[in-house]
């Protein structure tokens, strides 16, 4: 097994040669290098901390990788609009595929990629799993409810669930005095 540990990742990698040879990256890639993630985040500050390795699967005979992932999203919170930070940690077992129709018979716990016809960007491959892990509406768990209505809005809000007459009540009496 060889292990590379580096600052940066290699950007493009040949996963063929990467599974014959047992290759390992270990090593931490700075948000700011990944601009599709970027967007997603207040601010790109942290470091993702990235260990894949790669190997031919020994049940399905296909090229595979293992992929840990650690990082800190500093995510914008949906309630209060206020930034804070989102642990992310990600494992991922995945195979390449010459065509996704192999696929079918893989289990839903590993992913499928198709095969690159040259080299794979291991830098996008990282990116693509971390913004997976972004929630689709970021709330910060870890705050209070200190942002309540304001005092107009919890006026208006006391008002609609004021009791309200019952506007069956009339036909109600109607029946009544029938009976």
């Amino acid at each position: 097994m060889i292990r590379a540990m580096f600052d940066k990742l290699p950007d493009l990698i040949d996963p063929i040669y990467s599974a014959q040879h047992h290759k390992r990256f270990v090593a931490r890639v700075n948000q700011g290098k990944l601009p599709r993630l970027a967007e997603h985040l207040v601010e790109a500050n942290h470091d993702v901390v990235v260990d894949v390795q790669f190997y031919k699967h020994p049940e399905h005979k296909m090229i595979a990788f293992d992929m840990h992932l650690e990082t800190v999203l500093n995510l914008r919170c949906q309630r209060s609009l206020e930034a804070f930070d989102y642990p992310v940690k990600s494992d991922v077992t995945g195979v390449f595929v010459e065509s996704l129709s192999l696929a079918d018979d893989l289990p839903n716990d590993i992913e499928v990629y198709e095969l690159p016809e040259d080299k794979l960007s291991l830098i996008e491959l990282i990116e693509d799993e971390v913004i997976l892990n972004v929630p689709l509406s970021p709330i910060d768990e870890t705050r209070e409810m200190a942002y309540e209505n304001p005092p107009e809005i919890q006026d208006e809000i006391s008002e609609e669930t004021e009791p309200k007459e019952n506007p069956f009540a009339v036909l109600k009496s109607l029946q009544k005095d029938s009976d």
